[in-house]
C-alpha cells in the first residue's frame, strides 16, 4: 500500500473524501491485529474482544507465523464459543508488523478499526465508550483515541513470558508530589522514556490539521497514539499507512502513522477507555539491535516526509544526542555492563551517514536491504534485497 504523495509546504492537507462504499460515520468496529508466534496470547486477546459489552462486527487477523493455520483453527474455536462474529485470518505477505497492519486494514470494513496488539486486552466497557465518543463527534474532527492502559484484576489466561511493565508508575506512585514531579520530569527529559519524546516531528504547520481543536469533556488531546491502545476511523488509516519501508518489528511504527492522522483531525485519549497491555516478552530482538533501529527509523521517517530536510535534520542531531546521553543510565540502572543500549545507539550513528546519503526514491527498498542486515549481522554491500525480517519476530 503507498501513500500519498504529501502537500507542498505551506500547504494545508485537503479533506479526506469519504471513503466509498464503507461510510464515514462511526456504526460498526472491527479488531486488527498483526500476530506473530504469540496463539495463546491473540486468543485471550479475541477472547476479550468478543466478551466486550459491544462487540466487534468483525476481526481481522494477519499471522507472520509459519503454522497460522493451526492458530486460525484455534482462534475460530474462540469465535465459535463466544458469538457469531465475521473473521478474516491470512498470512502476513511480508515479516514486518507494518505491512501486516496495512494487510488487515485493506481487509477490514467496519468504521472504527481498533488496531490493537496481539498482547492488548480490551476491558469489557471500552469497545462501548470508544464507539460513543466517535458517534458523538457529528462533524469527525476526531480520527484516532487512545485507549488507557490499566491493569484488569485478573488475567487467567496463560500467556507465555512478560516483560517487566510499569517500573516508571512505580517509581513516582506514592510519594510527595513535589518528588512525583522531580522523578517525572527526570524521565521525560534525561531518560527520555515517554512516547512524544522518542520521535522528531517532521511536518511544517501547514500539513497539521488546521480545524477546531476543541474536544468534549472526558477526552484529553495527544500528537501520538502507541500501537497497543490505538483505534482509528478506517479512511484515515487507509489515506496514512504505516510505513511500508519497515521490517521485522517495525519499532515506532505507531508514533509515525499516528503523527500522519494528525493531518486529518485531532487525536485523543480517553482514560475512561482501558485497556490492559500485558508486553509479551516473547518475539523480540536483541536488546543492541532493537535501540539501533529505534534510532534509525526516526531518522528514516524524516528523510522520508520532511519538506525542511535541512532544519528537521539538525532537529534529529540533537534528539538523537539526547538519545545516545540516555541510554547509558538505562544500561546502568539494568545491571547491563555490557552496555548493549549505548552501543546499539552508537551503531545507529554509524549507519546514519548512508541513510542521509540515500535519494527518496528508493529509499523504503534501500532500508528494507539496511534493517535486515542489521538484524542478521550481515555486511553492508550488493546482495538481495531481502523484504521479510529474519525470524526474530514480526512484532514488538
Amino acid at each position: 500500500m503507498t501513500r500519498p504523495p504529501a502537500p507542498p509546504d505551506g500547504q494545508a492537507v485537503a479533506p479526506l473524501p469519504p471513503d466509498s462504499p464503507a461510510p464515514i460515520r462511526a456504526e460498526s468496529w472491527a479488531l486488527c491485529v498483526a500476530t506473530y508466534n504469540r496463539g495463546d496470547m491473540l486468543a485471550a486477546c479475541v477472547r476479550h474482544a468478543l466478551q466486550s459489552t459491544l462487540p466487534p462486527t468483525e476481526i481481522v487477523i494477519v499471522d507472520a507465523s509459519d503454522d497460522w493455520q493451526q492458530t486460525r483453527s484455534g482462534i475460530e474455536a474462540v469465535i465459535a464459543e463466544t458469538r457469531a462474529c465475521s473473521l478474516h485470518y491470512e498470512p502476513a505477505r511480508r515479516k514486518s508488523a507494518s505491512a501486516q497492519r496495512n494487510q488487515a486494514i485493506a481487509l477490514a470494513s467496519a468504521d472504527i478499526l481498533f488496531l490493537i496488539d496481539d498482547d492488548a486486552m480490551l476491558h469489557p466497557q471500552t469497545a462501548g465508550r470508544i464507539m460513543d465518543y466517535y458517534r458523538a463527534d457529528s462533524q469527525q474532527r476526531i480520527v484516532a483515541i487512545s485507549c488507557c492502559n490499566t491493569p484488569l484484576q485478573a488475567t487467567t489466561e496463560a500467556v507465555g513470558d512478560l516483560k517487566q511493565t510499569n517500573r516508571a508508575g512505580a517509581l513516582i506512585s506514592g510519594r510527595p508530589p513535589a518528588v512525583q514531579r522531580l522523578i517525572d520530569g527526570l524521565l521525560r527529559h534525561a531518560l527520555m522514556i515517554p512516547a512524544d519524546q522518542r520521535f522528531v516531528r517532521y511536518d511544517s504547520p501547514g500539513r497539521r490539521w488546521q480545524g477546531d481543536t476543541a474536544l468534549p469533556e472526558g477526552l484529553g488531546r495527544v500528537d501520538f497514539i502507541v500501537g497497543f491502545a490505538m483505534t482509528v476511523r478506517r479512511r484515515v488509516a487507509l489515506s496514512e499507512p504505516f510505513d511500508d519501508g519497515l521490517v521485522g518489528s517495525s519499532i515506532a511504527e505507531d508514533l509515525d502513522a499516528s503523527y500522519r492522522y494528525g493531518r486529518h483531525g485531532v487525536l485523543a485519549f480517553a482514560p475512561d477507555a482501558p485497556i490492559h497491555h500485558l508486553e509479551a516478552a516473547a518475539g523480540r530482538d536483541r536488546r543492541r539491535v532493537n535501540t539501533a533501529l529505534a534510532l534509525l527509523n526516526i531518522a528514516y521517517f524524516v528523510r522520508r516526509n520532511s519538506d525542511r530536510q535541512s532544519r528537521d535534520f539538525a532537529r534529529y542531531g540533537l534528539w538523537y544526542l539526547r538519545m545516545l546521553l540516555a541510554e547509558l543510565p538505562k544500561d546502568l540502572a539494568g545491571g547491563r555492563w555490557s552496555l548493549p543500549q549505548v552501543r546499539g545507539a552508537l551503531l545507529a550513528g554509524r549507519n546514519l551517514p548512508a541513510l542521509l546519503r540515500q535519494p527518496r526514491a528508493g529509499l523504503p527498498e534501500w532500508y528494507q536491504d539496511r534493517q535486515t542486515r542489521l538484524m542478521t549481522g550481515a555486511q553492508p554491500g550488493r546482495g538481495q534485497n531481502h523484504t521479510t525480517a529474519p525470524d526474530p519476530g514480526a512484532n514488538g
